[in-house]
């Protein structure tokens, strides 16, 4: 029962964006730690394919998207947000975007510093958003909604 409640809300994908973020942060300090090490190659999460697999578990758990489509969650089951989101999202990968300089390494402190900062606002209002829904939810609970 209490699992159909969460599962209902959005409360899953928001958990799933705020461990993504903090995956990511662990990746991305790696990188300042290594900013002048040689051969040095920076890493990344896929953050494209997160915000994919956000926005199609967001699409599956509508359920006007479903019905347009001919079924329903009720013939299916409505998917869960671990199923929507495998393992490799979570796996960094080698930044490529950047240029390489001299000694291998392919740093730039400008665009670390700025993936850090979005990736703490996106995981800030992650938990906001959660901490939001939980309060909503303790106020049901408790009737003093």
């Amino acid at each position: 029962m209490l699992d159909q409640l969460f599962d209902s809300s959005t409360i899953p994908l928001l958990a799933k964006t705020a461990a993504f973020a903090e995956r990511r942060h662990e990746v991305l300090a790696g990188n300042m730690a290594n900013i002048s090490t040689p051969d040095y190659r920076t890493r990344d999460l896929p953050v494209a394919q997160f915000q994919a697999a956000l926005e199609e578990a967001v699409a599956r758990r509508r359920p006007d998207q479903t019905k347009k489509a001919g079924w329903s969650f009720a013939d299916l089951g409505r998917p869960k947000a671990a199923e929507l989101f495998p393992q490799t999202l979570f796996r960094a990968v080698e930044n490529s975007k950047s240029f390489t300089f001299q000694d291998g390494n392919n740093r730039s402190i400008e665009q670390e510093v700025m993936e850090i900062t979005k990736n703490s606002i996106m995981q800030s209002v992650a938990v906001e958003l959660m901490n939001a829904q939980l309060s909503r939810l303790q106020a049901v609970i408790s009737e003093r909604a």
